[in-house]
This record gives structure tokens, sequence and C-alpha cells, in this order.
């Protein structure tokens, strides 16, 4: 059986936009003819996120609450890379700004790409780069957006695993981040 056909995109009509992101309404034609409205979430820029360990092999975590789910959840330190910036580079800001923390050195032995994950292909091309990094020493004290309350959280590779496995941590720049470690052999 073939692969399903893309969709013709007819028009696209912005219907909100913010510092983070557009909202856009694509008058589209299905494979089979018919007409369909489909709303679009489109991102200002790439997200970024570093899941971290210390010298004695623990991950840091932040516990923060997210009001589109309406709960605190556990995530690993990310956020979106400034225009132009390289991603390794936000990323590395991203967990600066929200922890306190960097790795002691940085090479491409301490600080590692992990990989890109959608972040939910049927809204958007929204996707986030991961990163790992290895060595975290504490170089300041973080600062958060006026919006977020943040509390940050060492815990072992086993609580993390143990953590996702029984759905626990449902975010899925963790999970992932957590299945390319295993699979890396890394944790």
């Amino acid at each position: 059986m073939p692969d399903p056909q893309p969709w013709t995109t007819h028009s696209t009509r912005a219907a909100f936009s913010n510092k983070w992101l557009a909202v856009e309404i694509d008058d589209v034609e299905l494979p089979n003819g018919a007409r369909y409205e489909y709303t679009r979430l489109v991102p200002r820029a790439a997200g970024v996120a570093v899941i971290g360990f210390n010298e004695d092999g623990l991950i840091l975590l932040e516990r923060e609450y997210r009001h589109g789910v309406r709960q605190a959840i556990w995530q690993i330190p990310g956020g979106l890379a400034d225009p132009n910036e390289d991603l390794r580079t936000g990323a590395l800001r991203e967990l600066r700004e929200e922890t306190g923390y960097m790795p002691a050195a940085t090479s491409d032995e301490t600080v590692r790409y992990l990989g890109q994950v959608w972040d939910n292909p049927a809204f958007g091309p929204m996707h986030s780069h991961i990163f790992a990094a290895w060595g975290l020493i504490q170089l300041t004290e973080s600062r958060h957006d006026p919006a977020e309350f943040v509390t940050l959280h060492w815990v072992s590779p086993e609580w993390l695993k143990e953590a996702v496995r029984s759905g626990e941590i449902q975010d899925r720049v963790v999970i992932t981040a957590v299945t390319w470690l295993m699979l890396n052999g890394w944790l």
C-alpha cells in the first residue's frame, strides 16, 4: 500500500501571533478532493533542552507548574533557541538561566547532541533538540521568566527510569532523552 499523499494548501490566514508562536489556518484539499480547514501552530524558534548529570551520576530535573495541563510536571531544563543561535549554545544558555548549572568543561565528550523530536506533528512543525551534559557544577543562581516557578531536584538514574516506566513522568522531551540515553548505553 502506498504512503498517504500530501494535501494541497490553497490558502493560509493568520489567526493569532505572539512572541512564542503563531496560529495559522490552512484551506487544504485532501487526497480525496474534499476541502478542509486545518489549524496549525507555527513556532518562532526551535526548542532546546538539556538532560544533565553531576559528578555523582545524579540527574538534574525541574518541577514546574504547567498551566496547559494544570499540574506540576517533571521536565528537563530547556526553552527556545534565540533567532540565529547555535542550538547547543541555546541549550546551554537555557540550562544556565533556569538552573545556574553548567558542565565544568564543554567539549564533545561532556556535551552531546541526542537528537530532535517533534513536539506534536499534528499541530505543526514545532520541535525540540535535546542534548546531554555531564559534570554539571553550579556557577550562578537560576533566573526565571516572570511566569516560571521552578524547583530543582537531583534524582538517580534508577528513579528516573522508574518514573518514566510508571508514567509519573509524561513529558515527551524527558521520555525521549531517557530513551536515547538508554539506547546509547549512557543511562
